[in-house]
């Protein structure tokens, strides 16, 4: 079974690759309300329910069918100032991908461009509207396929339909995941072995990644995503095929929360909630139907479903 709970602390890992406590206990208060923006790669839709009502047609807050064929990969909400809150997503298969963005209210695509390798994450820089897709190489093998890269987009104008390809694409081996952070005005990008950060130099007609290498990390092995500690906006969190892991951006320190295999998706809600998705050895390589919310012991289940990330609803960046 995968309703099974990370455990608050890192732990050995059982044979089976599943940890095997018992949920943690709900607070007297009750579980944390909040939204939980999915992408399910059965139907190939994104969704957004309620954490504290099930996860049915009955109750799907908005929806989306998003461009371009093949797996809901990245779904993110964020601000703008021309059109409000938009909806980053890309989709994509083993060969190509599509990155796009919507208009949250009235679901209108603003802009899609073609990635000609499989993306996996998409983000917005604040400020200068820039948006970077991250990519592993084309090809079936998951961690075996070799290359990878970094997408960038930068605005011609005001409108999140602007957006043009600046330059070529930074190489990046097995990109993907992507996050930016206002404090430090940085990109991070993680993938293949590395959690690295880069600095966006932009001029009137030109945009383009910088590395930051006082700011990279090595040692992660296929890391699958990588998210805000909105509990502790001074760390990032990031999962790797072994587990899953906090990095304190001060110092790049990395420790290791949760030792369970296979987490596609992890995120520390600010009331302590920790929400994650994950494969089991020798099922759906994206996912199972659950998401997990370990300290409420909670599991949302999407009849039908393989879901391969869970996101909170909400714009922040940390």
């Amino acid at each position: 079974m995968d309703r099974r709970s990370l455990l608050k602390g890192a732990l050995a890992v059982p044979a089976a690759g599943l940890l095997t406590a018992a949920p943690a206990s709900a607070s007297a208060a009750g579980p944390a309300p909040f939204n939980v923006l999915i992408g399910d790669v059965t139907s190939g839709r994104i969704y957004l329910f309620d954490r504290n009502r099930p996860f049915t047609d009955a109750h799907i807050k908005w929806q989306l069918n998003p461009v371009g064929s093949g797996h809901p990969m990245e779904h993110r909400f964020r601000d703008t100032d021309s059109d409000g809150q938009i909806l980053l997503a890309v989709t994509g298969t083993p060969s190509s991908g599509t990155a796009s963005i919507y208009r949250r209210r009235d679901k209108k695509l603003l802009w899609s461009a073609n990635v000609p390798n499989y993306p996996h994450a998409i983000e917005r820089a604040q400020g200068t509207g820039v948006v970077v897709v991250a990519g592993r190489s084309k090809g079936s093998g998951g961690g075996t396929a070799k290359g990878g890269s970094l997408h960038v987009f930068r605005p011609t104008g005001g409108a999140g339909g602007s957006l043009v390809r600046a330059g070529a694409p930074v190489p990046f081996f097995q990109a993907h995941g992507l996050l930016w952070d206002p404090q430090l005005e940085r990109m991070w990008a993680a993938g293949g072995s590395v959690l690295t950060a880069y600095r966006i130099v932009t001029t009137r007609n030109s945009a383009k990644l910088v590395e930051d290498t006082g700011r990279r990390l090595t040692g992660f092995h296929h890391p699958h995503d990588l998210q805000p500690d909105h509990q502790r906006p001074g760390r990032l969190l990031v999962t790797d095929t072994n587990g899953v892991y906090a990095v304190d951006k001060s110092t790049m320190k990395r420790t290791t929360l949760h030792s369970r295999k296979l987490v596609k998706s992890y995120v520390r809600h600010s009331s302590g909630e920790q929400m994650w998705t994950g494969a089991v050895p020798g099922g759906n390589a994206f996912g199972t139907k659950y998401v997990h919310f370990d300290v409420s012991g909670v599991a949302r289940a999407r009849a039908g479903a393989v879901i391969y990330k869970a996101r909170l609803d909400t714009t922040a960046y940390l």
